[in-house]
């Protein structure tokens, strides 16, 4: 009885740390973008998703570089119109927009997810003068040339 106990305890604790085993981890030389943090945010609030929680890291390291590190800790998620980190970047005014998902929690999908990212080149900001985004584009958005981690996570 001893025995199937402490098998079961041991079991236990080896799935609580596979769980938890998959973190968000800043990419080394990120740094949080307060502004941006703040408006994905305000963003959430505003669209009725307080259950959401966004935080914006960016880096001068190109989108290769930053897909291949959370390769290596999450599990590539792939989005059907997203490029992913072996796919093509979509092609938008006068730019290529690269994205790649990473899921930290073995969840199937992103709505299933409490912790997943989007890696992102260039980085694509609200809308200036607190406008809409517009299907046309970025006409109005803060576009900079970073690459962007947009950590999701929900409570």
């Amino acid at each position: 009885m001893k025995k199937a106990i402490h098998f079961c305890v041991s079991v236990m604790f080896l799935f609580s740390v596979l769980t938890f085993a998959a973190e968000f981890k800043p990419y080394p030389g990120s740094r949080e973008d307060a502004q941006a943090t703040k408006e994905a945010r305000d963003a959430a609030v505003a669209a009725g998703m307080s259950d959401t929680r966004s935080t914006i890291y960016t880096t001068s390291d190109s989108f290769e570089k930053v897909a291949s590190f959370y390769k290596g800790i999450a599990k590539e998620y792939l989005m059907p119109r997203a490029s992913g980190t072996s796919g093509k970047p979509k092609k938008r005014e006068g730019y290529e927009l690269w994205e790649a998902y990473f899921i930290f929690d073995g969840a199937n999908d992103l709505a299933e997810s409490k912790l997943w990212i989007k890696v992102q080149r260039p980085y694509i900001g609200m809308p200036s003068g607190g406008g809409k985004v517009g299907m046309q584009g970025a006409t109005n958005q803060s576009i900079r040339d970073v690459t962007a981690i947009v950590v999701s996570q929900k409570k």
